[in-house]
């Protein structure tokens, strides 16, 4: 019996296979890399070690209903919704850990009055009071609001 012989035509379809396969791998490296580097320049620039301050009185549902003044101004950043009475935000997100591509949400407000912050473990009220700025970082669904923030506006 006769070997065939591995010519152009054997080679070409693993050599396809190859090229395929080594390209996917540099692709998923560098967007891993560009990634972590991201969240590093973020949580630089977040700086969340100042993030620390007195908690955010918290409202139940019903208390929040309650007021006469809504949260009025909404919008949606990583799948959080916030409403917020007044001011102005700015949002980040944070590494979760060193080194990881993990990321947690920060937003920052100027003073909003009000907070409703829903993520799809639900709807959370804050009442930070008027002019008085405060953050919410968002972990694992569950935010956070403390009454100190970094905006820069």
């Amino acid at each position: 019996m006769a070997r065939k012989k591995w010519g152009l035509a054997r080679t070409f379809p693993l050599m396809l296979v190859g090229a395929i396969v080594v390209g996917g791998i540099t692709v998923a490296v560098t967007a891993s890399m560009k990634r972590a580097g991201l969240l590093a320049a973020s949580t630089e620039q977040v700086r969340p070690e100042t993030l620390v301050g007195e908690p955010c009185p918290v409202l139940t549902a019903a208390e929040y209903e309650a007021r006469g003044a809504k949260a009025k101004q909404a919008f949606i950043s990583n799948d959080v919704r916030y409403d917020r009475r007044f001011g102005h935000v700015e949002c980040s997100v944070i590494a979760a850990e060193k080194g990881g591509t993990e990321f947690i949400p920060v937003c920052q407000f100027s003073g909003p009055s009000l907070l409703k912050v829903t993520t799809a473990k639900g709807a959370f009220y804050f009442a930070p009071g008027t002019g008085k700025p405060a953050t919410v970082m968002t972990r694992d669904g569950v935010p956070s609001c403390v009454l100190v923030s970094n905006f820069k506006g």
